[in-house]
């Protein structure tokens, strides 16, 4: 085998190797970035969960907002969190739309 086939051998494997080859690593690296950008914004969402009655309705209608746009980031999390997250993120936007509601009734 020349040096030349060696090489063109060795980028066929590397190409078809997926996502254990060479060039995948930036794949795992976006995905936590994508990860760590949703927990910093679900953090911040459902961190008002317990003052909601003392929020103004502009700002409960921001976090059921901020809440909706949250879901497709969850794609990004593996299976188990993606649960997790998910059940968690409806529990927060179902007490700021509760709220929201509330009011409405008065």
């Amino acid at each position: 085998m020349s040096r030349l086939q060696g090489v063109l051998l060795a980028v066929v494997f590397v190409l078809s190797a997926g996502s254990s080859g060479l060039f995948a690593w930036p794949r795992p690296a976006l995905a936590q970035a994508r990860a760590d950008s949703f927990r910093k914004e679900f953090d911040e969402v459902c961190a008002k969960t317990a003052d909601a009655m003392t929020l103004s309705t502009g700002e409960l209608r921001t976090l059921v907002e901020r809440s909706d746009r949250l879901v497709p980031l969850l794609q990004g999390l593996s299976e188990p969190e993606r649960k997790v997250y998910a059940k968690r993120l409806l529990g927060c936007r179902n007490v700021y739309a509760f709220v929201l509601e509330s009011r409405h009734e008065h």
